[in-house]
């Protein structure tokens, strides 16, 4: 323990409350508003299990029957019944009672993706065959919520570079200019076609719409700088070395 100046000048921390909400300070949960709808599917499938344990273990109903001494339900099972009775197996699985069942768990189903903001198309299960553009247009609820998430870590992420680039400086003995401001660059959030992209980022270089630069950070790559440098280091190195390579030039 030392009871000193802090070196820094600023607390060494930083919160990131998740769904931030007016004077709240820690944020709120993503599974506030699914609790209810899974303790309910937990109560349907409880059920939907109950009915269908029952109806593989059938329940012998008898009518105008003393006693049931005797009356066992199995394969080549005899049964002698009075003048008048009647025995008959109880069905729970008739009028459609099952459907009713599986018809509300697929309505809870689709509430709990609806909350979710996660489509069941993201789990690779459309149900039908469908375009690109078509997934794309279904698959944007969580494509915006991703969005928000981003949003939030943006802020975060610059605060916390921020922070760092300045011990960096004062206390790391590394000359930053200054520098305090950073940018994330996230990768797509939907996945896609590597070699269109490719084509497409080439074409856009070569028809100067824009810079090798911009195309390297559209492709994913987080050094576009770097990344020319090492293109134009190459192309030097490479330029003229008959005796390694079998040419005179590129």
């Amino acid at each position: 323990m030392r009871d000193e100046a802090n070196p820094y000048g600023w607390i060494p921390y930083l919160v990131l409350p998740n769904n931030p909400r007016p004077h709240g300070f820690w944020g709120e949960s993503d599974l506030v508003d699914l609790f209810d709808v899974c303790r309910e599917l937990n109560r349907r499938l409880s059920v939907l299990s109950a009915v269908l344990e029952l109806s593989g273990a059938p329940i012998a109903v008898l009518e105008n029957v003393d006693g049931s001494e005797g009356i066992t339900v199995g394969p080549g099972a005899k049964w002698e019944l009075p003048e008048g009775a009647k025995a008959y197996l109880l069905d729970l699985l008739g009028g459609g009672g099952v459907g009713l069942h599986i018809q509300f768990l697929d309505q809870l189903y689709r509430a709990l993706h609806d909350l979710s903001e996660t489509p069941r198309t993201a789990f690779g299960d459309a149900g039908r065959d469908l375009s690109g553009a078509a997934l794309e247009v279904e698959i944007q609820p969580l494509v915006q919520k991703v969005g928000r998430k981003r949003r939030e870590w943006d802020a975060f992420l610059r605060g916390r570079n921020a922070l760092l680039l300045d011990l960096l400086e004062r206390f790391g003995g590394q000359d930053l200019g200054g520098l305090r401001r950073t940018s994330a660059i996230w990768p797509g959030v939907l996945p896609s076609d590597a070699a269109g992209l490719v084509r497409t980022q080439a074409q856009l270089v070569a028809s100067g719409i824009h810079s090798r630069r911009t195309a390297v950070a559209a492709l994913g790559g987080t050094d576009p700088e770097g990344e020319l440098a090492r293109v134009l280091e190459e192309r030097s190195a490479f330029s003229y070395q008959p005796s390694a390579f079998g040419w005179d030039s590129i």
